[in-house]
């Protein structure tokens, strides 16, 4: 009797996963947009870092 009780909560559980995930899925945060000027922002962030990092003559 108490292996049906356990398996039935075993069972329970994985269900409850299995549910939580594809709920997860159908209802979960959509893909955020960036916008132009964020993206601009980036792409100068990322080309001022790169030239900073290329002037560095030596070892260290």
């Amino acid at each position: 009797m108490l292996g049906y009780v356990i398996l039935g909560f075993v069972i329970f559980v994985i269900v409850m996963i299995t549910y939580g995930f594809f709920i997860g899925k159908k209802f979960g945060p959509d893909i955020p947009n960036k916008s132009d000027h964020q993206t601009m922002n980036e792409e100068i962030t990322r080309r001022i870092i790169n030239n900073n990092n290329n002037n560095n003559i030596g070892p260290f």
